[in-house]
């Protein structure tokens, strides 16, 4: 009876030991400015499983999206590192009012460069981002498509101006007050107007036909901010391997619990095909 408990105990402990608490510090981009990240999962990422997940606007890693996608990447033996992008409601400082995918693409950049000095570091990357987030892992992973081996954009902008017109579409008071003032405000936090006309200089669809990596494209089945036809037009344009999975009775923040365990398993279904 003993002989056979000491395999097992051994088991045990060796799994239990293969993930960690997470751990949290902060980095600073190159005007001092602090970014504060997480680090959960596998200790190393020696297999080649290293993870960045960004979320979206107005929001910090604590979302729902963020924490289903990190929940199915450290289940399937990724080092993961999720990060509160500046000028969000995270602690990594600075009012929503001076957000823009720019600065979103910046912070991922930050935490990537930062990363890449760690012993953990591993090429290619595994990317996935919520909302403004999604576009800012797309624009990365069409920029530096030798880096990036994973991409799961999670209800992304497509483009601004498709978000615009879904606005208008689904929201129209809201959207046609929200363009006349200039703001709204959201938990004590000002949300611009330029944010939006900012991300008109993004688009997707121009981007999606230079990058390599294997994609997973999530959507949302009743989402009124990224319209699901939009999420459709934009996984025909990948080129390469791709899978699209849409999250049904789900809106644009997988609200509840069955949203965000659909949300995780289509993840992890996806990290467990072969390559």
């Amino acid at each position: 009876m003993r002989q056979k408990f000491y395999p097992l105990l051994l088991v045990f402990l060796l799994a239990a030991c293969s993930s960690q608490p997470p751990k949290e510090t902060q980095i600073e981009n190159a005007r001092h400015e602090q970014i504060y990240l997480q680090i959960g999962g596998q200790q190393t990422a020696k297999d080649g499983k290293l993870a960045i997940i960004q979320h979206g606007l107005a929001s910090n890693m604590t979302h729902p999206a963020v924490q289903a996608a990190k929940q199915a990447f450290i289940d399937n033996g990724y080092l993961v590192i999720t990060f509160d992008s500046r000028y969000s409601l995270g602690k990594s400082g600075g009012g929503v009012a001076d957000v823009r995918l720019g600065t979103f693409v910046d912070d991922l950049q930050t935490v990537v460069d930062w990363a890449r000095k760690q012993d953990f570091y591993t090429e290619p990357l595994a990317l996935a981002g919520h909302s403004l987030g999604g576009a800012a892992v797309l624009q990365y992973a069409a920029k530096y498509p030798a880096q990036v081996g994973i991409l799961v954009p999670i209800t992304p902008v497509v483009s601004g101006q498709k978000w615009e017109d879904a606005c208008m579409t689904y929201m129209s008071d809201f959207c046609r007050k929200w363009k006349k003032d200039g703001t709204y405000r959201y938990q004590n936090e000002d949300i611009s107007y330029q944010t939006l006309e900012d991300a008109k200089n993004f688009d997707a669809l121009k981007l999606a036909p230079k990058i390599t990596a294997d994609v997973l494209l999530v959507g949302a089945q009743n989402d009124i901010i990224i319209a699901p036809q939009d999420i459709r037009e934009l996984y025909a344009s990948f080129p390469g391997k791709k899978q699209l999975a849409e999250i049904l009775q789900s809106g644009h923040n997988f609200e509840d619990a069955r949203n965000q365990k659909d949300l995780s398993n289509a993840i992890g279904n996806f990290l467990q095909q072969p390559k």
